[in-house]
Parts: structure tokens; sequence; C-alpha cells
């Protein structure tokens, strides 16, 4: 079973997906399902490094990252020395009154705990949504491949930037891509996730008392499935 030290390995390299435009646009994704509002508490689930969470602030609300890795968490302080961060893991009772927060994020989280454990982490999670609040979710489909993800950021990089700087771009991402790849081969072969059929997440979080559950959304070069719903 893959451990802390290896979150701790992956996060070390995770922030070269900053440079595909196919990421950015994820990010962009769930920031705009989110339909955030100034001033808003918004708690993001399993922030990694923070990426997700620092679109989340620029968009005027004030967002809380919560994961069970301190590297990745030391990792998100360094881009915000302010940023409100919590260590804890979200299988457990998290340490948030009921009804507190006006929305929540969770990406690429649930596909990492076993579907056991998925349910107690998405009572918990509705525990802490206020009520009509929104939920956003996206995970990894079964089947998916980080190298269609490359070669969509490849093919899009040179649309916009053109050879040369898509061709620096590559070399400069050659050494961390492969370490991202073999990390993800890793992922796809851990037993204990669970990598989501369509419509098995949607379905998953209605099961689980959410209200308004969203249509599923292809999103991160179509590898990736995005669900929300309300409190």
């Amino acid at each position: 079973m893959l451990d802390t030290k290896f979150w701790a390995k992956y996060f070390k390299v995770y922030d070269l997906l900053n440079l595909l435009i196919p990421y950015q646009e994820l990010l962009r994704d769930i920031c705009d399902e989110l339909e955030i509002k100034p001033r808003e508490k918004i708690l993001e689930a399993g922030c990694g490094t923070g990426n997700l969470a620092l679109k989340i602030k620029e968009r005027g609300a004030r967002v809380i990252g919560l994961d069970n890795c301190k590297e990745a968490l030391d990792l998100y302080l360094k881009k915000d020395p302010e940023a409100e961060i919590v260590l804890a893991d979200l299988t457990r009772r998290l340490p948030f009154p009921d009804n507190y927060f006006d929305k929540i994020a969770c990406n690429n989280v649930l596909y990492a705990i076993s579907r056991k454990k998925q349910i107690n982490v998405l009572k918990e999670l509705y525990r802490i949504l206020r009520p009509d609040g929104k939920i956003v979710f996206v995970n990894p489909q079964r089947g998916w491949s980080s190298s269609k993800i490359y070669i969509d950021g490849i093919k899009k990089n040179f649309k916009k930037e053109g050879l040369l700087p898509t061709f620096y771009k590559i070399t400069r991402m050659i050494i961390p891509t492969i370490k991202i790849f073999y990390y993800n081969t890793l992922l796809r072969k851990e037993k204990n996730y669970h990598f989501f059929e369509l419509d098995e997440q949607r379905k998953l979080i209605n099961v689980m008392g959410f209200s308004k559950v969203g249509g599923t959304r292809f999103v991160y070069s179509g590898q990736h499935l995005l669900d929300y719903a309300h409190k």
C-alpha cells in the first residue's frame, strides 16, 4: 500500500503540472463550477501543494486547505505564507463544526481512498457543509491515461506558443515528467484505490444524501470526471 513517504516524493514533482495547459484548465473548471463569491468560506479537502486553493483565493474567497501530507502543506506555505492549512486525515472526523463551509472542493482525492472509507469521507463533508452549500468532486475515471493528458498538453502548448517554446518546455520537464509517469503507474496498480466508472461518482454522491447532483462532465483532457452537488 502506498504510504505517506510515497506522497511526500510525489508532491516534490507534482507542481510540474502547473506548466501543463490541461491542468490549468482543470483548476479553472473547478473554480467555475464552484461559482465562487467574495468572502465565502471554502474548504479544499485534500489540497496537496495548494494549487487549486490559490486559484480559489484569487477569486476572493477565504480558503482553508486540508491534507494529511505535511510535506505537501509545507510546499503550499512556501507559495502562500498566509495560507490557512489543516493537517488532518479525511477518513477521520474533521476538526470543523457542523454547517461550517459555504462550499467544498475535493480534487483527485476520493479515488485514493478505499470504497469503504469513501462513505465516511462523504458523511463528514456533508456534515461540515452548510445547508444548500455546494460541493465539487473530480476524480480519474477507470482506465485514465496520464500520457493522453501529457500529449494533449503538448498540442495545446504548440498551438498557443509555437514550436520552439514548446520544445524548450518539454526539455525542462523531461526528468520530473518521467517521475510523475512512474508515480502514476504505481497509483493505477494500487489495489486499495478505486477509480470510478462513468456515473459511479455521481451515484455515490446521490446516495449519501446530497441534492441537486449535476450531470457528470469529462475534464482534464477527458480523463477525469467532475460532479457537483448541494447539501
